[in-house]
Order: structure tokens, then sequence, then C-alpha cells
């Protein structure tokens, strides 16, 4: 089975992220119109404990597992890529059926002395997900190992459809038993949807690419059985600092909510309202991290490709496939950035009906180019089996984050924004830091010349995003939204052609698209 390249994969996850946040954002909104900035607040407290368990259960074997499997078809050792495939399932299920029976057995003290109590119920629903979330992670991360990413992408829309179809009836309904099963149907939904992408992964697994590790059959199996040495020690190797970066950020995270409680607390705020405060933080977050979709998307491409380049000893390649990543990142940053500053409170308003968070949408989108370019860094440090070095980032930030988050509400008196300012903070020292640690392995040439016309790009995009939003004030938040956002992308897109940041021949390498942007480019005024 043919792999796709660096690009080809990059388009196709992509494409899906684009389409499974378009309906993501139809549950984000359901979610807050039904149950509020309260109920949002509600279901975000549950999500640092799931993820802080989830960690545990699959002990970052999917990132370690796409990249073992890439090096080693590499070299040519497929027995040994068999071998890490059966031993991150075998792992991940055992782990992930223990950490489901513990947390179920003692979800009532965490009821007790870590969430709102009316989160309960929706946090034993979510302990059921754990199990169906880990094989499909680990099923996800063989089909990058392979790169062939067209069947996670394609159960990623499954996935999302599915949740979609079945989370919105569910909130609606359940939402008239109080907020707390409206929580519950929220984790439902998600447990449906993430049992369709992976049966839909399983049966393309089954039917077609299981023989994808043995393509010259049985002999080949036998006479690769002897180089299959080794796996549980690569696989560990990347999975154990992995999973302690994950861990660290992920109690990190867990304990977030905790120093905020304590925080409003001492400033005088009761529980109940520092929920509602920070859902509208969670909210503003939710928008802010939308354009990640795609910088993730490279991310998840980046692994194995840098994996495989260095298996081969390419530095080249590796440093080729880092600036790749890097540059599309920023080309997405800058005009995001904008179009927060400028259009977040209509955004904000427009979706979740909540002011607030649109207010801490624009406050924090200046600081989101640091924030987005972070995925492909640690994706570049995970490829290079470098994640230690991502835990002492983590170790860093972490700290910096949740000492922010009391100093700026308790003592500074900041209210919400207090956390938005040391979310920012801790953002962007991650960003400095995992620049600096990857120059020391790879050569990071930044293009300034190439940065440069994208700030000049997203600065005249921002021109008829701001005149839009003047002559539209008396419209409705929606069609400011809407046509500020088109035609700001209009203009960005057109400027950066002018400014020739990227040229026809590299475009027509983009799959799919490509050759028709190429075309198009080809064909306007004054352009040659």
């Amino acid at each position: 089975m043919p792999k796709q390249s660096f690009l080809q994969g990059a388009v196709v996850m992509a494409a899906a992220g684009v389409a499974t946040k378009a309906m993501a954002m139809t549950i984000q909104i359901v979610i807050a119109r039904q149950l509020g900035a309260q109920g949002f607040g509600l279901f975000q407290t549950i999500n640092p404990l799931f993820f802080f368990l989830l960690t545990i259960s699959t002990f970052a074997l999917p990132p370690a597992l796409s990249k073992v499997i890439a090096e080693n078809l590499a070299l040519g050792r497929y027995g040994k890529a068999r071998k890490a495939w059966r031993i991150a399932n075998a792992t991940v299920l055992i782990l992930s059926t223990g950490v489901c029976i513990a947390a179920l057995a003692i979800a009532p003290d965490i009821g007790r002395h870590w969430l709102d109590a009316r989160a309960i119920p929706a946090f034993i629903g979510a302990m059921f997900r754990i199990p169906v979330v880990c094989l499909s992670s680990v099923m996800a991360g063989y089909y990058m190992g392979i790169q062939n990413q067209t069947p996670p992408a394609a159960a990623w829309v499954v996935e999302t459809a599915v949740r979609t179809a079945a989370t919105i009836p569910l909130v609606i309904w359940l939402n008239h038993y109080g907020i707390a099963y409206g929580a519950l149907a929220i984790m439902i939904g998600a447990g449906l949807g993430e049992t369709a992408g992976y049966l839909f992964m399983l049966w393309k697994y089954i039917r077609r690419d299981r023989h994808a590790l043995s393509p010259e059959g049985m002999a080949r199996q036998s006479a690769s059985a002897a180089q299959a040495g080794g796996v549980v020690r690569d696989l560990a190797a990347v999975a154990a600092p992995t999973t302690m970066t994950n861990v660290i950020g992920i109690v990190a995270f867990a304990a977030e909510p905790a120093v905020m409680y304590a925080a409003f607390a001492a400033s005088g705020i009761a529980k109940t309202s520092a929920t509602t405060l920070y859902g509208a933080f969670a909210m503003a977050m939710e928008l802010l991290f939308l354009p990640t979709v795609l910088s993730s998307a490279i991310s998840s491409v980046v692994i194995p490709a840098v994996s495989e380049a260095a298996a081969l000893r390419d530095g080249r390649l590796v440093t080729r496939r880092l600036n790749q990543a890097v540059q599309a990142t920023a080309f997405i940053a800058f005009p995001a950035m904008m179009f927060f500053m400028l259009a977040g409170h209509d955004a904000a308003l427009t979706i979740y009906r909540d002011r607030l968070a649109g207010e801490l949408l624009a406050y924090v989108a200046p600081t989101c180019a640091f924030l987005y370019v972070l995925d492909p860094l640690s994706a570049v440090l995970q490829g290079l089996n470098k994640a230690v070095v991502s835990t002492f980032i983590s170790v860093v930030t972490s700290a910096i984050r949740i000492a922010g988050i009391y100093y700026f509400v308790a003592i500074a008196h900041d209210g919400i924004y207090g956390v938005a300012t040391a979310v920012a903070i801790s953002g962007i020292v991650s960003c400095m830091l995992s620049i600096l640690c990857v120059r020391r392995y790879v050569a990071l040439w930044i293009n300034f010349t190439n940065i440069g016309k994208m700030l000049i790009a997203a600065a005249a995009a921002s021109i008829p995003i701001h005149e839009v939003q003047h002559a539209f004030r008396l419209a409705t938040p929606w069609l400011q939204v809407v046509c500020s956002g088109i035609i700001g992308i209009l203009v960005y897109l057109i400027v950066a052609v002018y400014l020739r940041i990227a040229r026809p021949e590299q475009l027509v390498k983009i799959p799919f698209i490509g050759p028709l942007l190429a075309h198009a480019m080809g064909r306007m005024p004054f352009l040659t």
C-alpha cells in the first residue's frame, strides 16, 4: 500500500479537521445556549480529570507507535513494527480497563473533594469512554506510522458526525432534568461518536490494511521475526517522557480549576459565580484554539515524517519538515490573531451569546501566534526522540501558569482576566523555550522576510474587517462576523499572493487543490 507524502497527509488531516470543527461548533452552540456559562463551566471542570486518566491509560503510546513503525518500515524491520503494534494494543487495553474501574470506584470521593457535586453523573459517563478512546488512538497511531492519514481522517469525520447527531437531541432532552444531566448528555454523545470512529477504523484495518506491516506475506514475517527485539525499549523511549510531560501538563490543567476556585474565594467570589466566569473563559479558549485544527493536522504528520528522516540520518529533510510546519502555522496564526482582536466580541456573542467570552477572546488574541506554533515544535521534539525536553518545558510553564492564576486573581484582583493573563504568559514562555530547545537539535531557520510579508497581509486584512464591523454595527452580530471573516480572508490571501509568500511552483506541489491554486495565481493581473 503506497504511503502518502508529507503534504498529502497534512492536507487530508486539515480537510478532516475543518469538517469536524464545523460540526463540533454546532455542539458548542447548543451546549452554551442550553446549559449557559455555568453549565459550560461545569462540563469544563470534568475535562482535566478525564484527560489525566486518559493520559495514564494511553501511556503516550499512539505517538510512540507512529514513530516506531515509521522508523522500522524505513529500515525494513517489519517484524519489529508488527510487534510494536501488538504491544501497544494490549497495553492500552489493560491500562484503560484498570483506570476505568478504579475511577468508578472512587467517583463519590472525587465529587466530595474535587468537583462540583453536579458534575459526578457526567464524570461517571466520561469514564466509560476511556477504553474506546485509547484503542482508537492506538489505531490512529498505526495509520500515522504507515503514513496513510486517510482512514483516521475519515474516522474523525464519522466520529464527529455521530457525536453531533447524538449529543444535540440528548442535551435538549436531558437538560430538562438539570444541568448535571445536560453535562451527562455531552459525555454520552461523545462516547457514541468515539465508538463509531473506532469501529470505522477497525473495519478499514480488517478489510484492507492489516497486511501493511507484512507486504511480502508470511515469508517476510518469519524472516523479520529476529528483528523484533527491543520493541518495548523503543516504545518506552518515546512513551515514558511523553507521558511524564502530558501528566505534568494535565496535573496543572486539573489543578487549574482548584487553584482558580481558591483564588476567587480569596478575593470574595462564590464558587457558583466562579464556575460561571470559568465557563466564559472556556468559551473564549474554544474559539481561540479553533484554528489549531489546521496546525494540529500539520503536527500529526510531522512526527512520523521526522522520525523516518531521522532514522535515515537525513538532517536536511528534518530541517525542511520543521520549517515547512512552522511557516504554515504562522500563515494561519496571523490572520486569526487579527480577526479575533477585531471581531472576537461578535464571534463569541454570535456562537455563545456571552459578552464576557468575547471580551476575553479579544484580550488573549494578540498571543495566539505563540500558542499555535507550539504544536509543530512539540511534534518535532517527539519525532527526534527528545520528548524529555518537552517534560522540562512543561514543568516550567505549568508552574508559571498555576502561580500566575493565583497571583493575578487572588492578589492582583484581576478576576477572570487574571486567569487569561496567566495562560497567555505561560504560552509565550513555552513557545520561546521550545524554539530554543529545538534549535539545539535541528537547524531552525526563520524566514523573517516571509514572516514580515504575512504580518503585512494580516494588517491589510484588518482594514476591511474593521470597516465591515463599523458599517454593520447596527446589524446582527452573526452578519458582522460572517461578512468581516469572508472579506478579511479574501484580502489576506490576495495580498499574500501579490507579496509572493508562496510561488506557483510551490503551490502546485500541494495535493488535490495545489494545481488549481497555481492556475488561478497564474491568471491574476500584474503578478508575472
